[in-house]
């Protein structure tokens, strides 16, 4: 053993030798390779040490945002950073949503409730928070117009629940994808996972860059450019937490809840979200009506997102467990009647299919309830079920909706009796009559198929030319079904303004008409119900003798302050701005839009409100007279306060005069909320847009010259030329010395040479 542990003692001394022997050679050149390669591993080191220094102090500033499902307990997980010292948080829009309660919690495991909601930016999925907190650590934001593509980034952020955790990646690329809208979001090679939503990208200084917004498969994502939260830091409009959680809630006034589940309400349509704490995720939304006796009917429009879910009416509630329910379902139709909470007290009293129900499209939805126990069910006025079951006697009505998919519905009714709304032979016949050139949607005869056959071989080929003949004139009858129903809603439109009587004109009514030019579907009653709920929820708060200032000003007070309704600055030329309907759910508008809800809310609590048409903006003005004297305050719904003349010129930029403080016609109130419309028509939506509003202003007001000469030319754009031949004509003939009418004149020599 001895022995050759000696021998192996020398072949090392030798190999020793040799090694040193080379290094007297080569030496510096060892010396050189061995530094280098410490200095490499060293700065390696340092760089890893850096790196966790670097996120030991970014982490203190990241946040969970811990979302509060249906039935209060912990839902949905997102990730926020702190922006302010004093308690603003920085995440996603979608992590937060509407009128959702949720949770900011820090690594040191404190939690907060939020405060405010600072500010939001629907477009670019962001949101600022406020908490009651200060001397928080914040993260400082870098300029996301300076990243490149290859730059090393990292994000601390939740994903799939798990806290703060690092991820390191790449800058991809800036593009414009559809989903983000055509805006620019940085495309980030950093897995992206649910909870990873709100956290913030940063670059090696530790300056955050975007904050991650969309998942795009494997590891990749895009983020939200970080200069955009610099914006909405600049525009805030902060709503007090109770407030939001208002928002977009169905009213409280109209409907109750039953077994938890999400329940919305926005541009008329309901949504119902999630899973209820009913079997089979059963959620119910009652109507506050009172119950009615019988006979009666109830009715509803119903659409699903996918058809494995369920909903549709209910009747016969108890406001607990007990109820009737007839919804679609797997693509059938079917009554059930629930007797508990439980599946044993479920029974099913019929399921049926039916040609008449439209797969992923709205259905309407009809029950009749009589005396005996009689119930008759239809769908798109079809009668598709009809028993005889007494085993509710009474109750309340509403809708339900089971499992997990999400439903929509719209136009829910209940009356004794709800007028059908199925098309006569006499309208079918007439319809088809003048439509015969465009469509025969006749059955082909036995013996004329035969025929057919007969024929021979050319007959598929030619079978296939016409069914491509037929998809023209299909595309051709949708088209003017469209047209018709926008030309029924323009002249609808038109007579609410056609009265001599100013008095006469419900302003609020016809602002609605506006937002169903493009939108029938929502309901427009039920809007001016709750323009009457608002002004009573703000008449609880007057004092008894209050003066008209008085209530003014509390109607200031609650609108701005209390309710949230603002002044939308982020998106400013967004059609929602100009829907009344959209303005109501979302408390958020243009500053005409806010002005006709102020002037339409003080008008029904007896304040003498009108509308200034000022340059460029557009606020109301309260005028008491008296035999004595006579008041004048001016009030600017887009900043939610009173204003004096000097600061109505300033918010205008022009010098005004006495001319611009005298009150706006209504008439011209509507006029002037649609040319809102055509400059952002033709902004965003093209030519389209803008000739269906221009068409409502000319039905408005036929002699308007300028409109109807601008219709002309767009019309000649889009090589509709016998349109722009009509306007033109009429212009002619109206005023044929108009130096004005050069250039059309020009255009309908052109016209003329084509024809």
């Amino acid at each position: 053993m001895f022995f050759k542990n000696k021998t192996r003692l020398y072949f090392l001394f030798s190999i020793l030798a040799i090694t040193i022997c080379s290094g007297v050679v080569n030496g510096q050149e060892i010396d050189d390779l061995n530094l280098s390669k410490l200095s490499a591993l060293q700065q390696a080191k340092q760089e890893a040490e850096d790196f966790e220094n670097l996120v030991k102090l970014i982490k203190p500033s990241v946040v969970v945002v811990e979302s509060v499902d249906r039935i209060g307990r912990e839902g949905g997980r997102g990730t926020g950073f702190v922006v302010s010292a004093n308690g603003i948080i920085a995440t996603n829009f979608h992590v937060i949503g509407e009128h959702r309660d949720f949770k900011i919690r820090f690594a040191n495991g404190k939690s907060f409730s939020p405060k405010e909601i600072l500010a939001i930016d629907r477009e670019n999925d962001l949101a600022l928070i406020k908490i009651e907190a200060s001397g928080l650590p914040t993260l400082q934001l870098g300029d996301s117009d300076q990243i490149t593509p290859g730059q090393s980034v990292f994000s601390i952020g939740n994903p799939l629940g798990y806290s703060h955790s690092v991820t390191r990646g790449v800058i991809s690329a800036i593009r414009e994808l559809e989903i983000g809208d055509g805006r620019p979001l940085v495309q980030v090679a950093i897995p992206i996972e649910p909870g990873s939503s709100g956290s913030p990208t940063l670059d090696l200084d530790g300056k955050v860059v975007s904050i991650l917004a969309i998942k795009s498969g494997g590891a990749m994502g895009f983020g939200v450019p970080v200069n955009q939260l610099k914006f909405l830091l600049k525009e805030q409009n902060p709503i007090p937490m109770k407030k939001w959680l208002t928002i977009g809630a169905l009213d409280k006034a109209d409907w109750e809840s039953v077994m938890s589940g999400i329940w919305k309400q926005r541009a008329g349509i309901i949504t119902a979200e999630g899973l209820g704490s009913g079997f089979g995720g059963r959620m119910l939304c009652l109507s506050a009506m009172p119950a009615m006796p019988l006979p009666y009917e109830l009715e509803v429009e119903v659409r699903m997102g996918d058809e494995s879910g369920a909903a549709g009416l209910v009747f016969h509630a108890d406001g607990k467990n007990k109820h009737y329910g007839f919804y679609p379902t797997n693509e059938s139709l079917r009554l059930t009647c629930f007797e508990g909470e439980s599946v044993y007290s479920w029974n099913i009293l019929n399921t049926v299919t039916s040609s008449a129900y439209r797969l992923n499209q709205w259905n309407r939805l009809r029950v009749k309830v009589e005396e005996k126990g009689k119930i008759t069910c239809f769908v798109n006025d079809q009668p598709v079920i009809e028993v005889i079951d007494e085993s509710l006697v009474e109750g309340r009505v509403g809708l339900c909706k089971f499992r997990s998919p999400t439903a929509e519905f719209r136009n829910f009714k209940q009356a004794r009796r709800i007028p059908y709304s199925v098309i006569t032979q006499e309208t079918r016949q007439k319809v088809r009559k003048i439509t015969r050139n465009l469509a025969k949607l006749d059955r082909l005869p036995d013996e004329d198929y035969d025929r057919l056959v007969k024929l021979g071989d050319q007959v598929p080929q030619a079978l296939l030319d016409q069914a491509a003949l037929l998809k023209k004139q299909s595309l051709e009858l949708n088209k003017l079904s469209k047209n018709i129903r926008e030309r029924l809603s323009i002249d609808e439109l038109a007579r609410s303004l056609a009265h001599e009587d100013e008095n006469s004109v419900d302003l609020l009514h016809s602002a609605l008409l506006i937002a169903r030019l493009e939108n029938p579907d929502f309901d427009l009653e039920t809007y001016l119900k709750k323009a009457e709920n608002l002004a009573q929820q703000i008449s609880s708060h007057f004092p008894q003798q209050a003066s008209g200032e008085e209530k003014l000003k509390i109607l200031v007070h609650q609108l701005f302050k209390e309710m949230g309704f603002h002044g939308s600055t982020l998106d400013y030329s967004h059609p929602s701005n100009s829907y009344m309907n959209e303005v109501m759910d979302d408390r958020e508008g243009l500053p005409i839009t806010l002005s006709v809800l102020f002037i339409e809310l003080a008008n029904r609590l007896d304040l003498p409100v009108s509308g200034l048409g000022l340059p460029g903006h557009f606020i109301a003005v309260y005028k008491e007279k008296s035999a004595t004297n006579s008041k004048e305050i001016l009030i600017d719904p887009f900043s939610g306060k009173i204003v004096t003349r000097k600061e109505a010129a300033e918010i205008t930029g022009v010098e005004l005069t006495e001319r611009d403080f005298i009150p706006s016609k209504k008439k011209d109130i509507i006029t002037r909320m649609i040319r809102n419309l055509i400059h952002f028509g033709g902004n965003k939506e093209g030519t389209s847009s803008r000739i269906l509003y221009i068409d409502a202003i000319l039905a408005i007001d036929p002699t308007d010259r300028y409109t109807r000469a601008m219709r002309a030319m767009l019309n000649y754009g889009r090589g509709e030329y016998y349109d722009a031949m009509q306007d033109i004509d009429i212009l002619i003939s109206d005023n044929p010395d108009s130096p004005e009418l050069a250039p059309l004149l020009e255009i309908r020599n052109r016209l003329l040479e084509k024809k």
